[in-house]
């Protein structure tokens, strides 16, 4: 359980410095340290997170950080797609979302390592439309935030500072998760299963904490260390995940 307590630290800091990252070991946490179920990890991570994500924005919020605007134009696309995603997932053997989600941390791993992080620009509102839809997709289906594609994302097509874009991140990651897990909630309360929720609660909480600790920190921790420290666990835990598919571990 140390360890557990440990990796909710561990996972809100992150979200708290960077807007993301954090959120993609909630599910390997769940399955490595908790031993939960596929199905019951991704949808206890929609939970956690959404609390972690939620409590982090706070200081952001206070700052006066947040961009309204942009918020708006990509809450509901992400909140359909994340509700959908979560849908779809009832129909999609658990092997396929791990594997998934393994592709996924490997692609975060690979950007995190970067000195610049990828940013894709888009020239019609449309695509922000669609992407965003997209991200609350991939929020719903496998139980992440996302924010490791919504920071780039914002980056490629907004003039934001880094702290605008964090917060933006997290509110954008706080709707999806909450929409994802609320769908996954209802769909395993259909099927008689119930989720720990003063387990979701509790690591939730020591997320939340580290989530704020963050602010403080972040003037005296060499992120671009910190970023690369978190890219290969990452890409380690990734690994970890194919391997876990394949029946090797």
């Amino acid at each position: 359980m140390l360890l557990t307590m440990l990796a909710a630290l561990f996972i809100g800091l992150c979200l708290g410095l960077f807007g993301s990252g954090g959120s993609i070991m909630t599910v390997p946490v769940l399955l490595y340290l908790l031993k939960m179920p596929e199905k019951i990890a991704i949808a206890s991570a929609l939970g956690i997170v959404a609390f972690i994500s939620l409590v982090a924005l706070l200081p952001y919020l206070y700052r006066k950080h947040l961009q309204w605007a942009l918020v708006a134009k990509l809450a509901l696309p992400g909140i359909f797609g994340a509700w959908m995603g979560s849908f779809l997932s009832s129909y999609v053997a658990a092997y396929w979302q791990m594997m998934l989600l393994a592709v996924l941390m490997s692609f975060s791993a690979v950007n995190m390592w970067r000195q610049q992080l990828w940013r894709w620009p888009l020239q019609h509102s449309w695509q922000l439309l669609f992407i965003g839809t997209m991200l609350g997709g991939i929020t719903g289906f496998v139980g992440v935030g996302g924010g490791f594609l919504i920071v780039p994302l914002l980056l490629a097509v907004t003039t934001m500072s880094m702290q605008a874009t964090i917060a933006t991140s997290l509110v954008l990651i706080f709707l999806q998760t909450s929409s994802g897990f609320i769908s996954h909630y209802l769909q395993l309360q259909h099927q008689g299963v119930q989720l720990d929720l003063p387990l979701i609660a509790t690591i939730g909480g020591l997320g939340a904490l580290g989530s704020l600790l963050a602010m403080p920190l972040s003037k005296h921790l060499p992120q671009s260390l910190l970023r690369r420290a978190f890219a290969v666990m990452l890409l380690l835990l990734g690994v970890s995940l194919i391997v876990r598919q394949f029946g090797l571990i």
